[in-house]
């Protein structure tokens, strides 16, 4: 997924959504990593577990779902104000198979005063799109920092 922004995100705002996302125990449930962020984009990394493997041994697609989910919420708040999920929508083209992470790029389609709209692509360790996701966001009037 190319990336629309390439304008930094303000020190506070960066220092703040990750330290929400280190003190967030769903987050290390599933050993979510941000890698990257910039205003309206976000890049994140899940390892690969037993536990968030289904039995046909493939990573749960719940688990996908809550990765893009979170990585593109995040890529929401980056303009400084926390998200809460509308709807959101996942594309499972492949199954998760025989990776030993998951990377989710979330990228900003348009930011508004109270709706925005993101998409998500996710690849496995060897740069494979696994799956798509486009989420939108209810934009809160409650400051991140």
């Amino acid at each position: 997924m190319n990336q629309t922004n390439n304008k930094p995100v303000s020190e506070e705002v960066k220092e703040a959504l990750l330290k929400l996302t280190q003190d967030n125990i769903y987050m290390q449930n599933l050993q979510i990593e941000i890698m990257d962020m910039k205003l309206g984009y976000v890049k994140g990394k899940m390892m690969v577990t037993n536990e968030i493997m289904n039995p046909y041994g493939s990573i749960h697609g719940g688990c996908l779902y809550s990765l893009a989910d979170i990585v593109t919420g995040l890529a929401a708040c980056t303009y400084g104000v926390f998200s809460s999920t509308i709807d959101g929508s996942m594309e499972y083209i492949i199954p998760a198979m025989n990776t030993d992470y998951i990377i989710c790029e979330s990228v900003e389609i348009r930011q508004g005063k109270h709706v925005s709209l993101y998409e998500a692509n996710i690849y496995d360790d060897k740069g494979q799109l696994v799956d798509k996701a486009r989420f939108s966001f209810y934009m809160m009037n409650r400051s991140i920092v």
